[in-house]
């Protein structure tokens, strides 16, 4: 049965491959799919500019028009002069950097600048929403269907930010943008990886995220050269109609089709694979029948392990549970990625106080994230655990390290290494869940990443307002520990690197097994010459 397994997931890999291998096809297309990563840090990232937080002073008991410039220097900043006792209720900003923001526009200093944390961190509440729903939709009507109208909502989104005056609707926005956002993020990436060949998996799933970086310096230049909060929001809004061309070009997953036995829709898309990429094709017969063997055959171990061939929603999520190495890798997968993005954010957080120019600082942060997309020479010629692992760990030597000697040029280098490094490690678990994932769980696996993800970009602002308070470094000390477990945890994963994806959950424990009992000879081998070394001579 083992080998039988083996032989049907081989040869729908082999057609895969030879038709949608690495060629133009695949390139042109995950290249303009890359695009919403050069978008996603209008959203993601422009926080640190739409919610700066300028210099204010309390204006309580002066003139009405008075001016940040025309205020005395020593004024107080939550309470009027001479009355401790009361809290302000009208403050003036320096406008000298900022022309408007969200701080300035609503006041959310003092006793309300929780209501600012809570601006980055609804974002990711929202985004739990959507990885949870999305990973769901994307396995059960498929990657594309669950894309395009979620791509929509988010270009609608992107214009009302713009045009909204008041607290409540900007956070309602930033909630559904975040929805929207990780529900594309479930679909695309998942679309990008079943795409993509065995052999160049890495490379193309890797590269997909090189755009957050140059779009995170965009982010900076615009917010550098736009100091009107709403303007600058409508700038950030217009490259969202890149989206638009997606209702062309966009195909859905050959893979996923077949799974659903849609097979003569799974042969069209090869078909075009093959014309852009000039590979010839096997006849349309040899390939209708390689893909219902393997339907069949994934559908059989499908059965034998939970009696049925049909799987609900309910059950896809009880299957990344209810196995033991399916309960391992999820658990591994929720606390990496919670680790992973709660870190990453809470540096970039942290990055602007490293320079005198927070626009300077940002930039810097998206140009040291550049070498993190070409990973995946490491990644073939190391593996993915060892390679997330060891990038893990260099950014925990490096937030530690912060404590060695109060220098903020050393502080500024440490920091920027482990931006490196965390984002390089967030780059690897992405292709990392979707090669140890199986295809009927894998939308699902995107979508439980997502929501350990967003849960830690939720709470890191939180961690570096608060933790901060008991000591500069405490932070870099808390998310240093954090990342250490993770790249220990790591190691409990196993390597997938140029290895077929499972299928089924049958497959994930199969593959353990073939595993276990390929260590078995090499541990008994061992055991027995340990044992006859300790025999003594006369009972040799």
């Amino acid at each position: 049965m083992a080998a039988s397994v083996t032989k049907d997931s081989l040869l729908f890999e082999d057609v895969l491959e030879r038709c949608c291998g690495t060629g133009r096809w695949q390139v042109m297309l995950i290249a303009y799919m890359s695009v919403m990563w050069l978008i996603f840090p209008t959203f993601a990232m422009s926080m640190m500019f739409v919610g700066a937080s300028p210099p204010f002073k309390c204006a309580d008991g002066f003139d009405v028009n008075a001016t940040f410039a025309s205020l005395p220097d020593d004024l107080p900043k939550c309470h009027p002069l001479g009355d401790n006792s009361s809290s302000c209720t009208r403050w003036v900003f320096d406008k000298s950097m900022y022309e408007s923001t969200v701080v300035t526009e609503w006041n959310l200093v003092c006793g309300r600048k929780p209501m600012l944390s809570m601006l980055q961190s609804v974002l990711m509440l929202g985004g739990i929403a959507g990885a949870l729903l999305g990973g769901q939709l994307t396995d059960r009507f498929g990657r594309r269907p669950v894309f395009l109208p979620v791509m929509l909502l988010v270009m609608a989104c992107s214009f009302s930010a713009a045009l909204v005056g008041d607290y409540v609707s900007f956070a309602v926005i930033r909630g559904i943008t975040g929805f929207c956002m990780s529900t594309m993020i479930a679909s695309q990436y998942v679309l990008v990886t079943e795409l993509s060949g065995c052999k160049h998996r890495a490379a193309l799933t890797t590269v997909t995220f090189l755009p957050f970086s140059f779009g995170t310096m965009l982010v900076a230049a615009a917010s550098y050269g736009i100091r009107t909060r709403w303007l600058l929001q409508l700038a950030f809004a217009v490259p969202s109609l890149l989206f638009l061309p997606n209702f062309w070009l966009m195909p859905e997953s050959p893979r996923w089709l077949v799974l659903q036995g849609r097979l003569d829709e799974a042969l069209a898309i090869l078909h075009q694979a093959a014309h852009w990429n000039r590979r010839k094709m096997p006849p349309d017969e040899e390939v209708l029948k390689l893909m219902e063997e393997a339907r069949r055959g994934l559908l059989a171990r499908e059965a034998a392990l939970k009696g049925t061939n049909k799987s609900s929603a309910v059950q896809r999520i009880l299957d990344m549970v209810l196995t033991a190495r399916m309960r391992i890798y999820t658990l591994v997968t929720c606390f990496v990625s919670f680790a992973i993005a709660g870190s990453y954010f809470g540096i970039s957080f942290d990055i602007t106080q490293l320079s005198s120019s927070p626009h300077l600082a940002v930039a810097l942060s998206g140009l040291v994230e550049i070498p993190a997309a070409f990973v995946y020479p490491l990644m073939d010629r190391l593996g993915r655990r060892l390679s997330q692992s060891g990038f893990l760990l260099v950014t925990a030597i490096c937030m530690f390290s912060t404590f060695i000697k109060e220098n903020r040029t050393l502080w500024t280098v440490l920091g920027l290494i482990a931006k490196l490094g965390v984002t390089s490690a967030f780059n690897i678990i992405c292709i990392y869940v979707s090669e140890y994932m199986p295809t009927q769980q894998r939308g699902l696996a995107m979508g439980i990443m997502q929501t350990a993800a967003r849960i830690g970009g939720a709470v890191s602002p939180f961690v570096v307002d608060l933790v901060s308070g008991l000591h500069e470094l405490a932070p870099s000390a808390v998310f240093g520990a954090v990342v250490l477990l993770a790249g220990l945890a790591t190691l409990l994963l196993p390597e997938t690197a140029g290895r077929p994806m499972p299928e089924t959950v049958a497959d994930v424990e199969e593959a353990y097994r073939r595993r276990k009992a390929a260590s078995a000879p090499a541990d008994r081998r061992l055991s027995g010459r340990s044992n006859a070394a300790m025999q003594p001579d006369g009972a040799l």
